[in-house]
């Protein structure tokens, strides 16, 4: 388990780097853990974007944990760059909701980045991130790098 509060390692920020490329600014981001079973990301707050983490899944170096943690550090990444580019979560959370529906998307030739809800968004890096590793995903390679818009 990571202490309560870090900073993305190195490694980490690697990883970040092959998802989000030079698009995400990385300095600013803290993870802290939480007593509770989910992960958030709490917004911008005194100077630093947190991503609020279940403490006893709160690792030293996600880079050393299993893809499908990795996957959703990538997921939670994106609510970062979201607020990064302005978007209010709290509200963007209550308008996209909380179902199954909220994270799902529809895998075709006519789906675009900014008709996607943040949670939808969030949920096209988490896989692109894994089909990217071999991992099996709704899309293929080709949809996930027409929809991001992350050039990496």
């Amino acid at each position: 388990m990571g202490s309560f509060v870090r900073a993305l390692s190195n490694a980490e920020k690697g990883l970040a780097r092959e998802a989000f490329g030079a698009a995400i600014d990385l300095a600013p981001v803290r993870l802290i853990g939480w007593p509770f079973r989910r992960a958030f990301v709490a917004g911008r707050w005194f100077g630093r974007d947190w991503i609020v983490w279940p403490q006893a899944q709160l690792v030293a170096d996600f880079t050393a944990a299993p893809v499908r943690m990795q996957g959703v550090l990538i997921h939670e990444l994106t609510h970062v760059w979201q607020a990064q580019q302005g978007v209010n979560l709290l509200f963007a959370k209550l308008k996209a909701g909380d179902t199954s529906a909220s994270y799902a998307y529809r895998v075709e030739p006519t789906c675009r980045w900014g008709a996607l809800n943040i949670e939808q968004q969030a949920m096209v890096m988490e896989h692109r991130f894994h089909c990217r590793r071999g991992r099996p995903t709704p899309g293929d390679k080709t949809f996930y790098d027409t929809v991001c818009p992350f050039e990496t």
